[in-house]
This record gives C-alpha cells, structure tokens and sequence, in this order.
C-alpha cells in the first residue's frame, strides 16, 4: 500500500504533497514496526529530502525548503495539529518530524512563532514535550528559544498580549521554555556575564509571579505513545536564581530581579514534594555552578582592587543574600535533589556574609 501511496503523493504538487502525507504518516507511527517507513515519507514529502546516493540515504546537507515552500508547510502543519486527536499520538508526529534535526530548525522555528501568535496550543502544547523530551540544554531547544526571543522580544517595544497569556495556552511549553532560556544569560560558560534583555525579563518576571507553580508544569506526566520512555523534566528554578544571584554582580539593581527573586521564593515554598515522594525541583549540582561563578567574580573584584574588604561590596552583599534565602526555602521545601552537604560544604568557600553563615550554620551535617 506504502508503495501506491508514494506513487499518488509524487504526482501532487508542493505543498499538497505534504498535506496529503501527514494523516499517512500518523497512521504508520501509530503502526508497530512502520516508524521508519514513516520518517522516509517525512523526509520525502514533508521536508522534500532528496536521496542522493545509491544505498538510499539521505545527505548530510539535504536540499534546504525555499522560503516561499517553508510558509506554506508551517500552514499546513498548523492546520493538521489543530485537528483533534490523541496528545499521545500527535507529541510522537511532532517529535518524528523534528527530532533532533538541525537542518529542521528553521521550519520548526517558523511553526513556533506562528503557534505562539496565533495561541495554537496543540501546536505549543506538542512543542513542549519535544523540547522536554530532547533537553532544554540541547543545541535545538536552544536555538528555538534564541528564535522566540528574536521574534517577540528584541523587535518589540512592548510584550504581546499571546506572549502575556502563554502560561494559559500551554503552561509545559512555557516552563520548558524558560528552561531553555535561563541558560543563554548570566552564563559564564557563555563567556562574560550578560544579562536578558529588559523585556524578557519582565515577561518571565509577570509569569512566575503570576502563577507560581508554572516552573513546575514541566512535571506533570507526559502524554506519550506506549513504550515511549519519559525523560527526566528540569525547572527553570536554578536558572531563575542564578539571574537574581548574579545581576547585581554586573551592578544591575533593576527593582525586577527583586520581584522575581520573590516569585521564585513563592514557587519554591509551593514546589514541596509529597513527604514520601523525592525532590525532583532543583539538581544541587545546577547551584553548585552560581557558586563557582560567585567565586571567579568575587575574586576578579579583589584583583582589580588589592585589599578590598569584600564585607563592604553592596552588590556581592545583595547576589550573597539573596543565594542563601533560595537556598534555604529551598532546602525547607525539600525541592533540591542531589548530595546537599557537598552543597553546604561548597557554600563556606564564598566571601563571609553574615545571612549565609546561618544558612549555613542551619544546614551542615553534624
């Protein structure tokens, strides 16, 4: 039957071709054992892959969708995830249609936009699960976040209305979202500390505040095909702190990371774990990192100034304390998992500060 299918679908034309193939290739993921006759159709029909040599495979630079085919297939891909239908099955044609796929990611990029524009949530609501599944560390999920903070924050003057009620429309891809995007600022791996843009930080800042429990949302169960294996969910929580620790560092005294440092207590206090189920919130080893950033800055601040007394720095005091208060609700709220006194320990290695100290003090192991 594939073979008559493929027949009928080479003589449409572009971009029917790949309207025509998405309910066939729905039903061959949903069929055991036809995943990768599904994907030959995907690359066929969907992103029009050519093969190019004789064993059949695809190349590693496959011809890329003019602009013009890219607009007409983020259409026709918004028209057939809005049509109702198993979450399960239509997360698993999501995920086969992007995957991991550098080459993809313009078209996804384009689909995820106009999604957020037009408040798709199918279409968000999937996303969400493939940036969970993949890792919101991942190249792609990263790349998709620069994509959204291009399209709605550093050509806009102000936030949009879609963009203010996203939590509502798919509150995972929001939260998996942030994920993503807590990791491109304040990131010494990334180089010098820097910063989101004013905007963004506003909209997350309204979002936490909001809606508490919206970090959270990546941890409800996903809705996946049968045997699929569910990949372990990350918050935005540790990436959230590390920008209200580390702003004051570049002396950004903005009163916004002092609003979001309170949401983040809020979700934090809201964030406890059932008494007999384990913390899954905040990986120790993620605060672990604000420590050694805390570190290298304080000690380029001593090299710069020889016999500076680090107890008299207002913004080291404000990125110290406001460390230990997310540390210890954290630690309150059973929301850090991971080898805490390791953690405690690693805590006396930055400058005094006498908030700290107590945390400290309140927390080491006898």
């Amino acid at each position: 039957m594939t073979s008559q299918e493929k027949n009928m679908l080479r003589k449409l034309d572009y971009p029917d071709s790949a309207r025509e193939a998405l309910p066939i290739i729905e039903n061959l993921i949903i069929t055991r054992n036809k995943h990768d006759i599904a994907m030959d159709f995907i690359a066929e029909f969907v992103f029009r892959e050519k093969k190019d040599d004789s064993r059949g495979m695809y190349g590693k630079n496959p011809p890329k969708l003019s602009s013009i085919e890219e607009f007409q297939l983020v259409l026709v891909l918004c028209d057939f995830f809005s049509k109702p239908g198993p979450d399960a099955t239509r997360n698993a044609v999501f995920f086969s249609l992007f995957g991991g796929s550098i080459s993809r990611t313009s078209v996804l990029n384009k689909l995820i936009s106009t999604s957020i524009s037009g408040s798709i949530a199918p279409l968000l609501c999937a996303s969400g699960v493939w940036l969970q599944q993949l890792g919101s560390s991942s190249l792609p999920s990263l790349e998709l976040a620069q994509c959204i903070v291009r399209d709605f924050i550093t050509f806009s003057n102000k936030s949009s209305e879609q963009l203010k009620s996203l939590p509502m429309v798919a509150p995972r891809f929001v939260a998996n979202f942030m994920t993503a995007v807590t990791d491109l600022y304040f990131n010494s791996s990334r180089g010098s500390l820097v910063g989101p843009p004013e905007l963004l930080l506003e909209v997350i800042t309204d979002w936490v505040s909001e809606n508490p429990s919206i970090c959270l949302a990546s941890q409800q169960q996903l809705a996946l095909p049968s045997g699929a294996i569910a990949m372990p969910p990350m918050t935005a929580l540790s990436g959230l702190i590390r920008w209200c620790v580390l702003a004051p560092m570049i002396q950004n005294t903005k009163q916004t990371y002092s609003k979001l440092h309170l949401a983040i207590l809020q979700s934090l206090m809201e964030a406890a774990p059932p008494n007999t189920a384990p913390p899954t919130a905040i990986n120790s080893q993620h605060l672990g990192l604000i420590i050694s950033t805390l570190q290298n800055e304080s000690d380029q601040i001593v090299k710069k100034n020889p016999g500076i007394n680090l107890k008299n720095n207002p913004f080291l005091s404000t990125s110290l304390e406001r460390f230990a208060q997310a540390i210890q609700v954290a630690l309150t709220s059973r929301c850090i998992f991971g080898n805490i006194p390791q953690l405690i320990c690693r805590l006396e290695t930055l400058p005094n500060n006498k908030l700290l100290q107590i945390v400290i003090k309140a927390n080491k192991p006898m």
